[in-house]
């Protein structure tokens, strides 16, 4: 079965879409599952921004970085296109492997707040369950007051404190390496606004656990509020409150430096990894076009 999916991408003429299988099968080699997903990148022509900031993921090490291959694909013997093929977000051993049983939650920060379950932080972040999409009242008021005291701790006078401030309750790697990827993509949802992903298990702290949604990053985004667009000048992701706070501490600037110069050799491959991106989509891309303007 096949269902729309999407927010502002449902808007668009090219349809992405959630696809169901009635059992659960391995499909170019990824662990079984019956959830996938078709993602159409009707506003990347390039149609290579999702899978080329994966690459970045799986560069970086995130703790799960969903696969991504480019298909045609064909609707009851239709065209219609060159889509992403991927693995659909969702806690499993094979995706966001988490413990439900145990007390842990998958958390996402969207602004559309569109799920079941949500609510604003105290610094404005938009958050939502998304499993469980109805957490029990006691899982609600732990997690709402976790946030509560990580925020507390963030803009109090003993932030950089590691046992008593902010790193008593963020993953410092994790947040210093989604920095990293939506700063140099410019990701204009990456600022803690929307489309991010983050867990807390029980005894550990919030982790933002993947990537996802970059089809209008890279110079991809024509409503870049106060700038000419999101190219390679300035800082974005910098001035959200959180990462404001997050590099007045100079032990998360030194994180980010760090990791930057680990990274940094195998950041300089991605232009012959576009390349061959390019090579393998050259006469798909084109026929895409003569279907979708």
């Amino acid at each position: 079965g096949i269902r729309g999916r999407g927010n502002s991408t449902w808007s668009f003429p090219k349809k992405p879409w959630k696809v169901k299988l009635d059992s659960k099968a391995s499909i170019f080699g990824m662990g079984a599952d019956k959830e996938w997903c078709l993602l159409a990148n009707y506003a990347d022509r390039t149609l290579m921004r999702n899978i080329l900031a994966m690459k970045l993921s799986e560069i970086c090490g995130f703790a799960w970085t969903p696969h991504m291959y480019s298909v045609h694909v064909y609707l009851n013997n239709e065209y219609q296109g060159v889509y992403t093929f991927c693995e659909h977000k969702k806690v499993s051993a094979d995706r966001v492997d988490i413990d439900l049983d145990a007390g842990d939650v998958y958390l996402e920060i969207e602004q559309q707040q569109d799920e079941t379950t949500c609510w604003w932080t105290g610094m404005n972040v938009p958050m939502m369950f998304s499993d469980p999409e109805v957490p029990t009242a006691a899982q609600y008021d732990y997690i709402v007051g976790y946030f509560y005291e990580a925020e507390g701790a963030l803009m109090g006078s003993n932030f950089t404190d590691p046992a008593s401030g902010w790193q008593k309750y963020i993953d410092i790697e994790s947040f210093a390496k989604a920095y990293i990827v939506n700063e140099l993509t410019k990701n204009i949802d990456g600022n803690m606004r929307k489309s991010s992903f983050i867990t807390k298990e029980r005894g550990k702290k919030l982790e933002m656990y993947h990537l996802w949604d970059f089809d209008i990053t890279l110079g991809n985004c024509g409503y870049f509020w106060g700038q000419t667009g999101n190219g390679p000048e300035d800082f974005w992701i910098k001035y959200h409150k959180w990462y404001q706070y997050l590099f007045k501490d100079p032990a998360f600037v030194k994180k980010v430096q760090d990791r930057w110069n680990q990274l940094l050799p195998e950041f300089r491959q991605i232009p012959d990894f576009i390349d061959e991106l390019v090579l393998s989509l050259d006469k798909a891309q084109k026929r895409n076009f003569q279907k979708w303007s």
